[in-house]
C-alpha cells in the first residue's frame, strides 16, 4: 500500500529487468580500475575482508534504507522527503543536485573511454596526452549525453531497463575471457599475490576503513536517490527488500573481484607499475595489450567492458533527476529529459574543457577535478547523510520496518533502526573529516 495514488506510473516490465537495471547502476567504471587499485594498495586479501564487512553492514543498510523508501512512497526522492516533512523537498534537490554534478563529469570519462574504443578499433596512434590536448574529449562528451537522452526519453521499459539488461549480460560475457587472458598469462602469479595477500598490518588502520566505505558509496550507487527512483518503478510483487539488496550487492562484488584478477594479473604479467590510478586505464592497459598477442582485439573488448559499466551507471543518475522532475513538478518525460540534459550539458563542459585544448583551470586545478573532489567526495556524503537523518529521524517507523520486513526471510526488530540512525550518519562524517585531513 502506497501512500497515494501511483496509477498511471511507469513500472519496471518484471521484477528481473529491476535488478538488472540495479546492478548496471553499481556496477560502474570504478569497479573495472578503482577498486582493483584500492585493493592491492590497502592490505590485498586483508581489505577485501574489511571492504566486505563494509558492504554487508553499511552498504546493505543504506541500500535497504533507499529501496524500501522508493517502494513505499512509489516517488522519486523528492516527493519521498517531502512526504515525509514538506521541508524535507529541499534535501531531495540537493541530492539532484549533487547527482547532476557527478554525473556530468562521469559522462566526460565515458566519452575518453568510447573514443579509446574507437581508437583500438581503428588502429589510430594517439596517446592520452595527445587526446587531451584536442578538441576529442569534448566532442566524445556530446556524443555521451546524446546517448543518455535518447535512452532515458525512451522510457523505463524501452529505455533503462533494456539498455541496462544487455548491457550488464554482455559485461558479464566479456569480463570473464578477459579475466581468463590475464590469468594464463606467464608472470600473471605476482599480480595474484598482489592482489590477494593479505597485510593485516594495514588492517585496522582508520584511513583503510574510511576508503572502504568511501568505494561502498560508489560501487553501490547509494546516497544519491538512484535506488529509491529505481525502488518507486517495482510493482507491488511479493519481493523482500533485504534479498534484492543481498543480489545487487553480490553481483556487484563479484564484478569487481573478476576486474581485480584480470587487471593485476595483466599488469604485473606485463611488468608494469601497479601504482597507478586513472592513468591505469588510459596510459598503462594499452601499453600492456600493445605486447600480449591477440591485443588489439582484447584492448577493444577492454573499454567496450568499461564503457558497458559506465553507460548503465550514467543512465541511473541521469534518470533519476529526470524522475525528480516527472514527480515534483509533473513535467512529461520528453520535458524533463531535455531539461537534464541541457542542465547536464551546462555543468558537463566545463569538466570537458579542463582536459582539452583548452586546459581549464580554476586556481591552477582542472575543472574536472574540483568537481569531482567537491561533489563527487564531499557533495555525495552531505547528501546521503541528510537522507538518512530525513528517513530515520523523520519518516514514521512502523511504516518504515513494515516496508523494510514486508516478504523478507529475516525480520529485523525494531532496535536496529536506533542503530542505524546513528551509526550510518556517523560513519559519513567519520569518512569526510578523514579524507579531509589526508588532503
Amino acid at each position: 500500500m502506497t501512500t497515494e495514488n501511483s496509477q498511471g506510473r511507469e513500472r519496471w516490465s518484471s521484477y528481473s529487468g529491476f535488478i538488472f537495471a540495479s546492478i548496471g547502476s553499481a556496477v560502474g567504471i570504478g569497479n573495472i580500475w578503482r577498486f582493483p587499485y584500492i585493493v592491492g594498495t590497502n592490505g590485498g586479501g586483508a581489505f577485501l575482508v574489511t571492504y566486505l564487512i563494509v558492504v554487508f553492514s553499511f552498504g546493505l543498510a543504506f541500500m535497504i534504507l533507499e529501496l524500501a523508501v522508493g517502494r513505499y512512497h512509489k516517488t522519486s526522492v523528492v516527493s519521498a522527503l517531502q512526504r515525509i516533512r514538506k521541508r524535507f523537498r529541499l534535501i531531495g534537490f540537493v541530492m539532484v543536485g549533487v547527482t547532476l554534478a557527478i554525473v556530468s563529469y562521469y559522462m566526460v570519462v565515458l566519452g575518453w573511454i568510447i573514443s579509446y574504443f574507437a581508437i583500438t578499433i581503428l588502429d589510430l596512434n594517439l596517446s592520452f596526452d595527445q587526446f587531451t590536448g584536442s578538441m576529442y574529449p569534448v566532442v566524445a562528451f556530446l556524443a555521451i549525453v546524446g546517448l543518455n537522452y535518447f535512452v532515458i526519453r525512451s522510457g523505463i521499459k524501452n529505455g533503462v531497463e533494456k539498455l541496462s539488461k544487455y548491457g550488464v549480460l554482455l559485461l558479464i560475457a566479456i569480463i570473464i575471457p578477459l579475466t581468463v587472458i590475464g590469468l594464463t598469462l606467464p608472470g600473471a602469479e605476482p599480480g595474484i599475490e598482489f592482489y590477494l595477500t593479505p597485510d593485516y598490518s594495514k588492517a585496522f588502520l582508520p584511513e583503510v576503513w574510511s576508503v572502504a566505505i568511501g568505494q561502498a558509496f560508489f560501487s553501490l550507487s547509494v546516497g544519491m536517490g538512484v535506488l529509491v527512483t529505481y525502488g518507486s518503478y517495482l510493482q507491488e510483487e511479493r519481493r523482500s527488500v533485504l534479498k534484492s539488496s543481498l543480489i545487487i550487492i553480490v553481483a556487484d562484488i563479484l564484478i569487481a573481484f573478476m576486474a581485480g584478477l584480470m587487471i593485476f594479473s595483466m599488469v604485473f604479467a606485463s611488468e608494469m607499475d601497479p601504482a597507478h590510478g586513472t592513468s591505469l586505464v588510459f596510459r598503462v592497459m594499452p601499453a600492456i595489450f600493445s605486447n600480449i598477442e591477440y591485443g588489439m582485439f582484447a584492448a577493444a573488448l577492454f573499454f567496450l567492458l568499461l564503457f558497458l559499466a559506465g553507460i548503465t551507471s550514467s543512465i541511473s543518475m541521469f534518470q533519476m533527476p529526470v524522475s525528480a522532475l516527472e514527480d515534483a513538478f509533473k513535467l512529461d518525460r520528453n520535458r524533463a529529459t531535455l531539461v537534464i540534459t541541457i542542465a547536464a550539458l551546462a555543468a558537463g563542459i566545463p569538466s570537458a574543457l579542463s582536459y582539452s585544448s583548452v586546459d581549464l583551470k580554476i586556481f591552477e586545478t582542472a575543472v574536472f577535478d574540483l568537481v569531482d573532489r567537491w561533489f563527487g567526495t564531499y557533495g555525495i556524503a552531505l547528501a546521503a547523510a541528510l537522507f538518512t537523518v530525513a528517513v530515520t529521524w523523520f519518516m514514521d517507523r512502523k511504516q518504515l520496518m513494515e516496508q523494510i520486513n514486508a516478504h523478507s526471510p529475516v525480520r529485523f526488530p525494531g532496535w536496529t533502526l536506533s542503530v542505524v540512525r546513528f551509526a550510518l550518519p556517523a560513519l559519513i562524517i567519520a569518512t569526510v573529516l578523514s579524507q579531509i585531513l589526508q588532503l
